[in-house]
C-alpha cells in the first residue's frame, strides 16, 4: 500500500476526501465533472461496462479501462488491491466512471460484490485524505445522488 500523501500547503486548492464516496451522475452533468476533476489534477478514468454480465466481466473491464499493470491477478481481491493502491498510476486524486452499467446490474449478487470492493476502495483512501471518487452515468436527468444504482428487480 502507499503511504499517505503529504498535506497541501495551507490556502490551496484540495478535494475533500471525506465527500468521496459512489455516486449516480447524469449524463448531461458529466462535462462540469470532467472539468472539476482536470482542474483539481485527479486522475480519471472511463470504464466502458456493457458487456460486464458477471464478475468476471466486470474485472475484464476494470483491468482494461484502468490500465492495470501486468501483476493483477483478474479476481476481486486483486482488483481491490489495484483500487486501494495507485502506485502504477499516482495522482492527487482519482475519479472513476463507470458506464453501461444496466448488463452488471441485472445481477444482484455479482452488484453487490463489485459494489463492496468499490466501497471498501474509497474507505480506505478516506483514510488516507486522497480524494476518489465513483460515479456510476446515468441517461437519467436526476443530478449526482449519493448512493450507487440498485440491481434491476
Amino acid at each position: 500500500m502507499m503511504p499517505p500523501p503529504k498535506q497541501p500547503a495551507p490556502g490551496s486548492t484540495h478535494p475533500k476526501p471525506v465527500t468521496a464516496g459512489i455516486f449516480k451522475l447524469a449524463r448531461a452533468d458529466l462535462e462540469g465533472m470532467l472539468e472539476a476533476a482536470d482542474e483539481l489534477k485527479l486522475a480519471r478514468f472511463h470504464v466502458n461496462l456493457r458487456d460486464a454480465r458477471n464478475i468476471p466481466g466486470f474485472i475484464r473491464a476494470m483491468k482494461r479501462d484502468l490500465g492495470f499493470p501486468e501483476w493483477f491477478g483478474n479476481n476481486l481481491d486483486a482488483l481491490n488491491d489495484c483500487l486501494t493502491d495507485f502506485s502504477w498510476h499516482p495522482a492527487p486524486g482519482y475519479v472513476i466512471l463507470l458506464d453501461g452499467l444496466s448488463s452488471l446490474s441485472a445481477t444482484p449478487t455479482s452488484f453487490a460484490a463489485f459494489n463492496q470492493v468499490l466501497a471498501s476502495a474509497v474507505e480506505e483512501w478516506k483514510l488516507r485524505d486522497v480524494p476518489f471518487w465513483v460515479f456510476y452515468l446515468t441517461d437519467d436527468q436526476e443530478s449526482a445522488t449519493s448512493a450507487p444504482p440498485g440491481p434491476r428487480a
